[in-house]
């Protein structure tokens, strides 16, 4: 991994010195006797839905679970580091428990992008009970991407539903017009989708995001109306397909091995129930977010362009090589990358058939 910038490394300085500081004062070292207190860091706003619904949820349902013997120290909005940094701070024990996402950290969790590839889940509740199938309870995911990293995945959530939104005058509502633009990734499969439409994919941290299609720095971005509300991108975007579904965004809150192995048997059972509490409750919480959102982005002034039947097969026909790109370049490096997509694609529809 590159080296952290001197910026990333004053914030990692800064919050390793509160965490002395609760130490010294007996707050982050267990709090009252015979309870434990694991430090939970993201890079969510409290305000974020995946803020208050997975990470508060989790510290929540831990603590009634074990009966207040397990408490968190959270450190919300990077103030542990940059989200492509926790998988370092957690295996490291910087923190104990961390946002991870595929997305960020694709040369390290390479496999786990799988449910990031476009068309695979139209719902969170979905995506997210096929993805957590693979990454916890021993699943593929788990032993072929988060063990060898030193991470043990608590919870799963998928947020469906990234479309293309643009700015100015350009309307997009077939695959082709998506060509020669310059759009906003949050990278991993993300990028290929963009990259296939005949796109270029744009690194920027979110918050920039408003003002680049605002200034036409970049012509759009890809995104799900979640993720566009709280960035009030209603404000800077003016059209939005609808239908397209061109990948997702997964994030997992996982702990680090070592932090995990020193817990006693019945405190590990209790955050294992209380991550399959959270997944379930999240991905609800996402499935009505997504609606709501995208109401009040309309509301706001965004042009939903819902794609008729027929529209919808192209976009996804467009975006189809994808996977098999995905496949062979995790074969290129060993992974097994088909073996992997199978999976995944059998866990969709063993959720689609429970949910009938």
């Amino acid at each position: 991994m590159a080296r952290p910038r001197p910026a990333r490394r004053a914030r990692v300085g800064a919050a390793l010195g509160a965490i002395l500081l609760a130490l010294t004062a007996g707050c982050a070292s267990g709090g009252p006797p015979g309870t434990t207190t694991l430090v939970l860091a993201d890079s969510f706003p409290t305000t974020h839905p995946v803020s208050r619904d997975g990470a508060r949820f989790f510290m929540e349902r831990v603590g009634e679970l074990t009966g207040g013997r397990v408490r968190f120290e959270y450190f919300p909005s990077e103030q542990l580091g940059a989200a492509e940094d926790f998988v370092s701070l957690a295996r490291s024990g910087v923190v104990d428990v961390a946002m991870v996402s595929p997305g960020y950290v694709a040369s390290q969790l390479p496999l786990s992008g799988v449910a990031d590839l476009p068309a695979m889940s139209p719902t969170s509740c979905r995506g997210s009970l096929a993805a957590e199938s693979l990454m916890t309870g021993g699943g593929v995911l788990q032993e072929a991407d988060f063990a060898p990293d030193g991470l043990h995945p608590l919870l799963v959530g998928v947020i469906p539903g990234y479309e293309v939104m643009t700015g100015g005058s350009r309307v997009v509502t077939e695959p082709s017009d998506v060509a020669g633009m310059q759009l906003r990734s949050s990278g991993g499969a993300i990028d290929r989708a963009v990259a296939q439409l005949g796109a270029a994919p744009v690194a920027m941290p979110v918050t920039e995001m408003y003002e680049a299609i605002s200034r036409g720095t970049v012509d759009g971005t890809v995104l799900g109306p979640m993720s566009a509300l709280p960035y009030r991108l209603d404000e800077a975007a003016t059209h939005s397909t609808e239908g397209a579904q061109l990948g997702s965004f997964t994030i997992t809150y996982s702990i680090g091995t070592q932090a995990w192995d020193a817990l006693p048997a019945d405190l590990q059972a209790a955050l294992t129930q209380a991550g399959r509490d959270t997944t379930r409750h999240l991905c609800r919480a996402i499935d009505e977010e997504n609606a709501a959102s995208r109401a009040e982005l309309a509301a706001g002034g965004l042009a939903f362009h819902t794609l008729t039947p027929d529209e919808q097969r192209r976009w996804h026909d467009a975006v189809a090589p994808v996977r098999d790109r995905w496949v062979a370049d995790m074969e290129r490096l060993g992974l097994p990358g088909r073996a992997v997509l199978d999976a995944m694609l059998a866990a969709l529809r063993d959720q689609q058939a429970d949910a009938r």
